[in-house]
């Protein structure tokens, strides 16, 4: 695969996400981000917009290779701790879940660029009565 324009912007979420947390770990009396449910709410916010609206989806398309099953692991395992880190941030008030928080999602976005630069792109599949490519 190559990295696209939806991989830009996931990255520039992840440096909005990045400053935003330095920016609380250095108590900086910021509107908003000077608390631990400010910064979750701005990353939750970002994350989504950035992140997750700019998923390739091309998860579950073609055939499941072990690379393929072995990723959706990771990024459920990565999702789902990110996810409860971020309530246990909110309900909580914890800068221990909102760190958890932040570096679940910094692991998430990681892992995602690298299988979207290094792995192989999914080859088309040929129907074999018109030989015609489908996607």
């Amino acid at each position: 695969m190559r990295l696209t324009w939806k991989d830009a912007v996931a990255t520039v979420a992840m440096g909005v996400i990045t400053a935003v947390y330095v920016v609380f770990l250095q108590q900086a009396d910021v509107f908003v981000l000077s608390s631990v449910r400010g910064a979750t709410i701005v990353i939750l916010l970002v994350g989504g917009a950035g992140g997750c609206a700019m998923s390739r989806g091309d998860l579950y398309e073609g055939p499941r290779t072990t690379a393929k099953q072995i990723f959706a692991l990771v990024a459920t395992a990565l999702g789902v701790t990110a996810l409860a880190a971020a309530a246990i941030a909110l309900i909580g008030d914890s800068a221990t879940a909102l760190g958890a928080f932040f570096f679940a999602t910094a692991a998430l976005w990681l892992v995602a660029t690298l299988r979207h630069a290094f792995m192989p792109a999914p080859q088309p599949v040929r129907d074999r009565d018109t030989h015609e490519v489908i996607r």
